[in-house]
């Protein structure tokens, strides 16, 4: 497990990747409710200075796969006059960041924020994808290449 810190403003959007990735489709039951852990550790810390919370490899590479969908969501949210195509996705814009309520274009200058916080965690994310690749071939070494009891 990694500690991630996030600052204040990066809290709000880690938020909205979550809810993000709870609304796209392929998370397997495991995933969503460490997903759902994950938001509401960075929901009750949304008001905070920073918050710090322990990801594991496979968390840190959805966390950066669901910062890229926020990015492209904001723009749909801001050229959509605040409708989204993500469950829960405009709401949650709109209560992070009330001033799009009244102005859903708004949107489009908050999307350098979570690009800007997508670049500081890449270094994270590499890590990840390298540990998660080390791990898998270690684990196919492991494996004996002949087996006997196995029809070829």
């Amino acid at each position: 497990m990694v500690q991630l810190s996030f600052k204040s403003e990066d809290i709000k959007f880690a938020h909205l990747a979550t809810v993000y990735s709870l609304g796209s489709p392929g998370n397997s039951g495991e995933e969503v409710e460490r997903i759902k852990e994950i938001r509401d550790l960075l929901k009750d810390d949304i008001d905070k200075a920073t918050s710090t919370i322990a990801f594991s490899n496979r968390d840190i590479i959805k966390l950066g796969a669901a910062l890229n969908g926020v990015i492209n969501e904001l723009k749909q949210f801001a050229i959509g006059n605040g409708r989204s195509m993500v469950p829960g996705f405009s709401q949650a814009v709109q209560a992070s960041f009330p001033e799009t309520r009244a102005n859903p274009g708004f949107a489009m200058d908050l999307i350098e924020s979570p690009v800007k916080l997508k670049r500081r965690l890449s270094i994270n994310i590499n890590d990840a994808h390298q540990e998660i690749e080390q791990a898998q071939e270690t684990e196919k070494r492991t494996e004996p290449r002949w087996k006997f009891w196995k029809k070829l």
